[in-house]
């Protein structure tokens, strides 16, 4: 069924030339090296790796006015995170049309981008993210899988609002689960499989000349099948969360915030849990200060902070100890544009904790220390035609 996708988008995006009326497209290619100490976060046991590679190819298409169908292609590996792999990342009809006065209205059906927060929909574009890794207080990599697209129906909007435009989009599905989910999960994808049930989300956005303002509430259920061993079992995750953005810049001077509120809740999964369903909150914040210099240079440094389960925000219910309940991580970095479609990015996350270290849910404390760090660095190139 993937190399299917593959195919038709690939189709879409090379006939678009000759067939279009109105077309578009684009891509970028990325290179990137990252070095871990006192951990195996992305690495292994290696301790560094160059496999942080992303690819992509997008296309747009306009044959008749109002219509609208696009596609995209997406090649990207991150260390342990995300195998090497082409994958389907978008394909959608759309149709949208101008109501009132300075206003539109439209639907898109198929594989859409998700609205959560302000980087959900662009994190697999460099030039798209602030940074080379996103705070994973909000956008963890090991989550990367339910965050991504969503199969189904986006119903959305656009107006012009106090010098502004405001945006909204309701959004219902099912979300795009693999392998790799499972993996950074529980360790193994031979343990069983996880499938998207239900997915609702409305986003709603504001931007300005100076401010940026947004809110996301989703819905979600991923519903668990095991392998038929002796660690897990049948069952469900139902995850239900807030998240609320801001941004102000001024000149040379940016400053970004967003905080996520997040309800779990747990029905079966697990042999040993004392209760055949559990629920706990979840909460994570950051901010970044960020400062645009001369030549294109952006300087920035960030605090980013999570919190596992709110009734103990030192951690003192994990088993493989406290650390693994919390994560702070300041990090520091730079990115500089030298020319028109190139990037050369860099920074450096100080941490302390490791509730985002994958797999979550059965850590190895033997290779994670409390203290430990990560550095990046990444070269990007976008073309468009």
């Amino acid at each position: 069924m993937k190399n299917k996708s593959i195919l038709l988008c690939t189709l879409l995006l090379a006939s678009t030339p000759v067939a279009a009326k109105t077309w578009q497209l684009n891509g970028y290619a990325s290179q990137g090296y990252v070095n871990v100490e006192d951990s195996q976060f992305i690495v292994g046991d290696k301790g560094d790796t160059f496999k942080a590679s992303e690819l992509g190819l997008a296309g747009s298409w306009s044959p008749w006015e109002h219509f609208r169908f696009a596609g995209a292609v997406n090649y990207r590996q991150f260390g342990n995170l995300a195998d090497d792999d082409v994958e389907f990342d978008y394909l959608f009809a759309e149709y949208s049309y101008p109501v009132f006065e300075n206003s539109t209205l439209g639907l898109r059906l198929g594989r859409t981008k998700n609205e959560l927060g302000f980087y959900s929909s662009t994190r697999d574009v460099p030039f798209g993210r602030p940074s080379i890794m996103l705070p994973q207080s909000i956008y963890s990599d090991y989550f990367r899988d339910s965050q991504l697209h969503v199969d189904g129906g986006d119903l959305f909007g656009k107006h012009i609002l106090f010098d502004g435009v405001f945006e909204w989009h309701a959004t219902i599905g099912q979300l795009g689960v693999t392998d790799q989910f499972t993996e950074n999960v529980l360790g193994s994808s031979e343990l069983g499989k996880f499938d998207s049930e239900e997915y609702y989300a409305v986003d709603l956005d504001y931007q300005g000349d100076y401010l940026h303002l947004g809110l996301t509430y989703y819905k979600a259920a991923i519903g668990f099948h095991t392998a038929n061993n002796n660690t897990y079992r049948d069952g469900k995750i139902s995850v239900e969360s807030v998240v609320g953005s801001i941004q102000y810049r001024y000149n040379w001077f940016e400053i970004t915030a967003e905080y996520s509120f997040v309800d779990n809740g747990f029905k079966g999964i697990e042999l040993a849990s004392a209760t055949d369903t559990s629920q706990y909150d979840s909460q994570g914040y950051y901010i970044d200060l960020r400062f645009y210099l001369p030549e294109n240079v952006e300087l920035f440094i960030r605090y980013d902070d999570h919190i596992a389960n709110k009734d103990y925000p030192d951690g003192g219910n994990k088993p493989w100890g406290p650390y693994y309940g919390y994560t702070h991580d300041w990090t520091f970095g730079s990115r500089w544009t030298f020319a028109d479609d190139w990037m050369l990015a860099a920074e450096y996350h100080q941490i302390e904790g490791a509730s985002w270290v994958a797999p979550v849910a059965a850590p190895n404390p033997m290779t994670q220390a409390k203290d430990w760090s990560i550095f990046l660095m990444q070269l990007s190139y976008r073309f468009q035609w």
